[in-house]
């Protein structure tokens, strides 16, 4: 990553994206080099909704804005999801400034799984990847690198709980709390229906597809409850989404339809490519190709199991666990014996 000069950053990455809110672009270098975190104005400061991944670039960048354009101060933090570029910096702004948190509990708790800070988790997180067949060297790595490495930040010590359907006051606004699944366990999004705005997280965004996966903590059947998800939102009236990443847009068509027929076409392919047995990963290859980093190889693995889950509960695949590595099966006719 560049050198970050967090004056010019700020004054770069911090501008009005909607009456009384502003969109802040944080750095990030995961595969996306940026994250969004929002600040809406409150009568005696600004509510924060996201927070941007620990390091010290994000810190600074923070300290940077909070002694210039926002030294009203921060009056409250909403965090939409538990992934590292969304509650990174929750705890550490809540101790900078004194703002409550909302959050989650399924979001903390499963912060807490990916930090393997509860017995068992490590060696659930292990069983689960090598029994999909994911390369012993990886799942090593996994555990003993990339987790480590990503979730590495504090969780706040104290936190309130925004629950669905809650009207949520912020300032001149009325945002109704929305929880979605899939791409997370319990993410937070807020909607203001006054004039159709959005803040989606990761759930809605313009240029990608919100990864769905499976693991053997949190959401128990992502993909189902992410399209329930979208079903949802697809019934409120959105003008105008403000995303965790990339820029504020005005969907042009029906975003929510578009991502459900994502996954209709992705069903079709995983079932189309699944030859013989296969493991989870071997699906997952023969769809997405070789993934060159660990992180997109992890991606993929978990987003294909979503989807055998799909299609082992709509009766198109099976499942065989009599080897040590479970392999998939599909099936010419929907099963009946269920």
């Amino acid at each position: 990553m560049d050198v970050i000069t967090p004056g010019a950053w700020v004054g770069r990455n911090l501008h009005e994206v909607a009456p009384d809110i502003l969109q802040f672009r944080l750095p990030l270098d995961i595969g996306i080099d940026h994250s969004n975190a929002y600040l809406i104005r409150e009568d005696a400061g600004w509510c924060a909704f996201d927070t941007g991944i620990d390091s010290k670039a994000g810190r600074d960048i923070w300290s940077a804005a909070l002694d210039g354009p926002l030294k009203e101060g921060i009056t409250r933090i909403v965090v939409s999801h538990h992934h590292i570029d969304h509650l990174g910096l929750a705890a550490w702004l809540q101790e900078t400034t004194g703002a409550p948190v909302y959050v989650r509990p399924e979001e903390v708790m499963t912060a807490r799984a990916m930090m393997l800070k509860d017995p068992g988790t490590e060696s659930s997180i292990r069983d689960h990847f090598t029994r999909n067949g994911f390369p012993a060297a990886d799942v090593d790595r996994t555990l003993g690198e990339f987790i480590p490495t990503y979730y590495r930040f504090t969780l706040p010590k104290e936190t309130r709980m925004p629950e669905d359907g809650q009207c949520m006051v912020i300032g001149q606004r009325l945002f109704e709390v929305l929880v979605t699944g899939g791409h997370s366990v319990a993410q937070v999004a807020l909607y203001d229906p006054s004039d159709g705005l959005f803040l989606s997280g990761d759930q809605m965004l313009e240029w990608i597809t919100p990864n769905v996966s499976l693991w053997p903590f949190g959401d128990t059947e992502p993909l189902a409850n992410f399209l329930s998800s979208l079903d949802r939102i697809d019934s409120r009236h959105i003008r105008i989404i403000l995303p965790a990443h990339y820029k504020v847009y005005a969907p042009r068509e029906n975003r929510a339809e578009m991502l459900r027929a994502h996954h209709r076409q992705m069903l079709i392919r995983f079932r189309e490519r699944l030859q013989g047995r296969m493991s989870g990963f071997e699906l997952g290859e023969a769809v997405y190709g070789t993934q060159p980093d660990l992180l997109n190889r992890i991606l993929a693995l978990l987003e294909t199991l979503s989807h055998l889950q799909w299609l082992q509960k709509e009766g198109t695949v099976v499942r065989h666990d009599d080897e040590p590595i479970s392999r998939y099966e599909r099936l010419n006719r929907r099963r009946t014996d269920r």
